[in-house]
């Protein structure tokens, strides 16, 4: 699958202030600066928990949202949604914080697993299907396993931040491979980076 129509993208994260800038909000931080870059703002959707942003791009039109549920329940809002707006899954791009990849490496693929990580689990039980695209950005793990919970749910430190940070900057210099779904180009670019 060299390049796919990408209609919806969803970044995953926890909606509490205090939790915003915690390692498990990856999804939420880079949907934000896609908004960002576009110069539009989210608009809360009662109907769908999430905040919503669409957008005319390249002669289609892109949505993108947070699902304001908790990461552990995403798959509700974004199996409403997809289910009221004919979407399928293969023209959807899951963006989250992925523990088995170095802090701030990104990868990009199509289906596969959960990794263990819940809102990917809550999406694939809620919709059905593997067979969406994701894209995962390196937080790295802790290195004693009965930490995941907290390190997750914890601050990167400045470092790591800055470092995931740059990360962003450098997909939101994509954008438009990222809209157009051309994958492959990106994944040439960024892959391991």
């Amino acid at each position: 699958m060299n390049q796919c129509n990408i209609k919806l993208i969803v970044g995953l994260g926890n909606p509490d202030n205090h939790l915003l800038n915690t390692r498990h909000n990856v999804g939420f931080w880079l949907v934000d600066q896609l908004s960002t870059s576009l110069n539009q703002g989210f608009k809360f959707n009662k109907k769908y928990e999430s905040d919503i942003l669409e957008s005319d791009i390249n002669g289609g039109k892109i949505v993108i949202m947070k699902p304001l549920t908790y990461i552990n329940d995403s798959g509700s809002p974004l199996v409403k949604y997809i289910k009221n707006k004919n979407i399928n899954p293969e023209n959807i791009l899951i963006i989250f914080d992925d523990l088995d990849l170095k802090v701030g490496q990104i990868k990009i693929k199509f289906s596969g697993g959960s990794g263990g990580h819940n809102g990917l689990n809550s999406i694939i039980e809620k919709i059905g299907s593997k067979d969406f695209w994701r894209l995962r950005i390196g937080i790295d793990k802790p290195r004693d396993k009965t930490e995941t919970v907290n390190y997750v749910l914890g601050r990167p430190t400045q470092e790591e931040r800055k470092v995931i940070d740059e990360s962003i900057s450098k997909i939101i210099s994509h954008k438009d491979d990222l809209f157009d779904g051309n994958f492959s180009k990106m994944m040439n670019q960024n892959n391991g980076v």
